[in-house]
């Protein structure tokens, strides 16, 4: 809350970031957080653009002044003023109007500046590569500049992964770059139904760096470090689909350095073949396997003017990807936070087992002495045994399997200190081996790398097994940001599966700020619909090939292969064409769930705007695919748990047409919905009869009316019918019954798997069974979250038990954030951007407090609960902008008194309150912005 007593912007964004470097969208959209003393109201802004901040400051905004527009809007607000142009630097600000009448002031200027627009302002630049067969070669050029540099640019790209140096150093702190994407054309891409496919729209990313300070007068020296990342592999990676297919032979990259100096003189530097190329010291690169870096290997000084280079290859010039360059328009993937180890056990002479503490996703950095030749083994794992030695099931005996192995080779040097560069592993724990006893190990820890992204939200509450959930959510969340979401952190099955995050997107934005990054999916996901609408069943596209599962499985060396083997759904046993398998449950929800509930969450409607055309596409083409409106394909309810303590890969319970046809229902009204916000209102009409017939048909078919059981009654069967608003008014009460009825004949445990677990949290509350829900949260026994954490999980595990070959990080049963925030704290969105807030806990019979906050588009939201003898204190704080309804338990049998803020409000058997209403055995409070103060208690005689 601001104290000038007038409303401002605050926490501007451009195109979703903060004064993001290299933009390529032509017209960028802005936001910000208004901010004022308490209740208010936006009933207007205005924005400036300039070409320097002097401007702004003078009031004259040359670029655009979008003058005062009367609106509720704090994003979405698109550019409209002149044409940029690439490379241009701006500076902008916003002034908003509140209930006082004139303007607050402007807020502290932001800035935003362009990239290349245009294909051809790369110039002269072409895509290089080092020869064919060197795992991660070295490439460099040198260059002079007359003079004083005042401004210089880097635009970097690539086909795999890189590693900019300019003078001796490296550029930025981005890892892992650019995000993975569908680089290029397949010829031998299909359809799901084996027709020949296209790529409609490949893109490779690129990234902006500002290189002014590291660019000398005179001579300089540029290098890059390239390494396969997704885009091609070593020998022992295959030619795929499984565990990914190369997009081409070596990685490559694109470059273009621009330079303005003080004497007015501009200079370009482009990739091209006159750059010289070398193997470099690290000898294998693999994402998933991991790294091997011979140090004796080394250049120094390879990244300085001077070097010479003469033994060095000419850089070979490689055919362009038809992925056009576009700007990576997301939190890039840095090195987050550093792990020291929390235990350390010898397992043998010259081996060492660490404990890390945490299971995440990253690599391990060591420091170590040792004669030249020496090598220092890392292998990565999730567990020990019972005897402390490595459990590497998860990873190496998994389907798809990953070494998670780096090997680091030693020069001799006094001290040397290395960490990988082009591998990511999912681990708490490290085998550390060295091949001499004279090598001496001083330091080793551990590097949590993902996307950088900000928190969004915080939990707490007394139920430390709540909270200890929670937690192993959120570090789960983390290790999945990996430029997209990554499935499995620790075999090799990281590709982006579509599909479960369709339904737990909402519980990964009340932690993480992440516009942009599902934004950039979002990208990925309309890159490569096909013209008939179908989506990819994972995306991007790493997977591409005709498959038998029932032959992939054979050759692989997996734990329980029998068992594998009979849970394949049936139509699995024939030829499969990755990516667009048949699993429209999967491929077609995650497109139009993730816009749509973007939009609910954020209020940018600049998101449907651009998205709208696809996902009505999509909902056309589940159309074909479904028989009188039930949809027959599907995966179903994915890891079902089962009476021997494991999970079926697919489901024994509930019919995977229902959840197919469960889900047609869900996106064609979310379509309809999004028509609505458009402005479709054709459209939102059309498929809002679509949306009622597959509704009937559904009920025709599952219904049984006369014990609201839908097919078997499985605890999936009656939620997610509840969860899409399928179930007939009349049937609602009998449905929910049988569902809390099902919970309790299965021991208060939940039956579920992953979309099964999405629509219990979604639904147990408002069918007033919060206390089922909070039973399944707080069991200890299989299968739940929390037998999980009693056996030592830092993680979400892939399966309820944590079969012995499945991962121990994994986003796919990570559906639990919306009943904490939502149901337990109390804190939702009533309306979409958080306009109008909902503050309900559910739990105060349970638990003696609870809170949660939250960092909306409108400002802090946030709710902190304490209950005690028989009173009720809740303290609310509200945007400045928005509006809440506090509902809180008051039975009208039991005389209360409610006070705010130490005054009384309402006592029982009164009526007429302002602000204050009974519905049911609540009282609901309508509040403004700004804290408020409640205490709910017995009346005082």
């Amino acid at each position: 809350m601001t104290e000038t007593g007038e409303l401002r912007a605050t926490g501007l964004r451009c195109q979703h970031l903060v004064d993001p470097l290299g933009l390529d969208v032509p017209e960028p959209v802005f936001g910000w957080v208004p901010e004022g003393p308490g209740a208010e109201e936006l009933r207007a802004y205005q924005i400036l653009v300039a070409s320097a901040p002097g401007l702004l400051a003078a009031g004259s905004a040359d670029l655009w002044d979008s003058g005062r527009v009367p609106a509720d809007r704090v994003n979405g607000v698109a550019y409209a003023g002149r044409p940029l142009r690439s490379g241009e630097r701006c500076w902008w600000t916003v002034r908003l109007w509140g209930r006082g009448g004139g303007p607050g002031p402007d807020a502290p200027p932001a800035r935003f500046e362009m990239g290349l627009l245009e294909p051809s302002d790369w110039g002269r630049a072409q895509w290089i590569a080092g020869e064919a067969g060197v795992s991660s070669p070295l490439l460099r050029a040198q260059f002079t500049v007359p003079g004083t540099v005042t401004r210089a640019r880097a635009h970097v790209s690539a086909l795999g992964y890189y590693e900019l140096r300019l003078n001796g150093g490296r550029v930025g702190d981005r890892v892992l770059d650019p995000a993975t994407t569908s680089y290029d054309h397949d010829p031998e891409l299909r359809d799901g139904d084996g027709e020949p496919a296209r790529i409609p729209d490949p893109r490779v990313l690129a990234s902006t760096y500002d290189i002014t300070g590291q660019v000398n007068a005179g001579a300089n020296a540029v290098g890059l470090i390239l390494g396969h990342g997704w885009y091609s592999a070593e020998p022992d990676n295959g030619p795929g689909p499984f565990p990914r297919t190369p997009w081409g032979d070596r990685p490559a990259a694109l470059l273009r350095i621009e330079i303005e100096t003080a004497e007015g003189q501009r200079v370009t530097v482009v990739s091209d073949g006159t750059w010289r190329t070398s193997a470099g010291p690290v000898v294998y690169n693999d994402y998933s396997h991991g790294e091997h870096y011979d140090a004796r290997k080394e250049a120094p000084g390879w990244d300085r003017a001077g070097f010479a280079a003469a033994g060095w290859s000419p850089a070979a010039e490689v055919r362009a990807p038809a992925g056009r360059v576009r700007a990576q328009l997301l939190e890039p993937v840095r090195v987050i936070e550093t792990l020291s180890p929390v235990a350390t056990t010898r397992a043998d002479e010259g081996r060492q087992v660490v404990d890390f503490g945490q299971h995440v996703s990253g690599w391990t950095a060591i420091r170590v002495t040792g004669p030249a030749g020496a090598r220092v083994e890392l292998r990565h794992a999730g567990e020990v045994d019972a005897d402390g030695n490595l459990d590497d099931d998860a990873n190496t005996q998994s389907w798809l399997a990953a070494r998670q192995t780096d090997v680091y080779t030693l020069k001799g040097a006094a001290e040397e200190i290395w960490e990988p560069r082009f591998t990511l592993h999912g681990f708490r724990h490290v085998e550390v081996t060295a091949s001499s006893p004279e090598v001496e190990l001083h330091e080793v820890r551990a590097r949590v790398v993902h996307s950088d992204l900000e928190p969004a939200g915080t939990f707490a509450c007394s139920d430390d097994l709540l909270n200890r959930i929670h937690r192993n959510v959120l570090w789960t969340f983390r290790a999945s940001f990996q430029g997209f979401p990554q499935d499995a952190a620790d075999r090799a099955e990281r590709v982006g599966w579509v599909g479960d995050p369709g339904w737990s997107v909402e519980d990964y934005l009340y932690d993480f700020e992440a516009r942009a990054f599902w934004l950039k999916w979002l990208d990925d996901l309309a890159g490569t619909q096909l013209p008939d609408g179908r989506f990819p069943t994972i995306c991007p596209l790493q997977w591409r090939g005709k498959v038998e599962m029932q032959e992939a499985l054979d050759s692989q060396e997996y734990g329980d292969l029998e068992k594998a083997r009979e849970e394949l759904p049936d139509d699995w046993s024939a030829v499969i064409y990755w990516p667009y398998a048949p699993l429209p449950d999967f491929a077609m929800t995650s497109y139009p769930s993730i816009a749509w509930n973007l939009y609910r969450f954020y209020g940018d409607r600049s998101i449907l705007e651009r998205h709208y055309p696809g996902m009505r596409r999509g909902v056309e083409f589940l159309r074909t695919r479904a028989k009188d409106l039930i949809l027959s394909e599907g995966l179903g309810d994915h890891m079902e748990p089962q009476p021997d303590g494991t999970c079926s890969l697919s489901p024994n319970r509930t019919p995977v047409e229902l959840t197919s046809t469960a889900w047609f229902h869900a996106v064609t009204t979310m379509v309809a919905d999004a028509a609505a916000v458009v402005g479709e209102d054709a459209d939102a009409a059309r498929y809002r009869e679509l949306a009622e017939a597959i509704r009937t048909a559904f009920n025709d078919r599952f219904l049984d009316p006369a014990t609201g059981r839908y097919a078997t009654g499985s605890q999936t069967a009656q939620a997610m019918p509840l969860w899409f608003g399928i179930v007939p008014d009349e049937h609602r009460d009998r449905v929910g019954r049988v569902l809390v009825e099902r919970i309790e004949s299965d021991g208060g445990h939940l039956s579920t798997g992953t979309m099964g677990t999405a629509a219990l949290q979604n639904v147990l509350t408002g069918i007033g069974a919060a206390d089922a829900m909070y039973g399944i949260a707080t069991k200890t026994t299989f299968p739940s979250w929390g037998q999980q954490v009693e056996r030592g999980a830092t993680t979400i595990w892939e399966t309820w038990g944590g079969d012995p070959t499945f991962s121990r990080n994994m986003k796919l049963m990570a559906m639990i954030e919306k009943f904490l925030f939502n149901d337990v704290a109390g804190l939702a969105p009533a309306e979409p951007g958080w306009r109008r807030i909902r503050v309900r806990p559910a739990l105060t019979h349970r638990l003696e407090r609870a809170s949660a906050r939250l960092r909306t588009v409108r400002g802090d939201a946030s709710v902190d609960w304490h209950a005690a003898d028989g009173a009720l204190d809740i303290v609310v704080r509200v945007p400045a902008t928005s509006e809440a309804e506090i509902w809180l338990p008051a039975s009208a049998a039991a005389p209360a008194e409610l006070t705010k803020d130490g005054r009384t409000m309402w006592r029982s058997g009164a009526n007429g309150v302002e602000g204050v209403r009974r519905s049911g055995e609540h009282l609901v409070i309508e509040v403004g912005g700004g804290s408020h103060r409640l205490r709910l208690a017995p009346a005082r005689d």
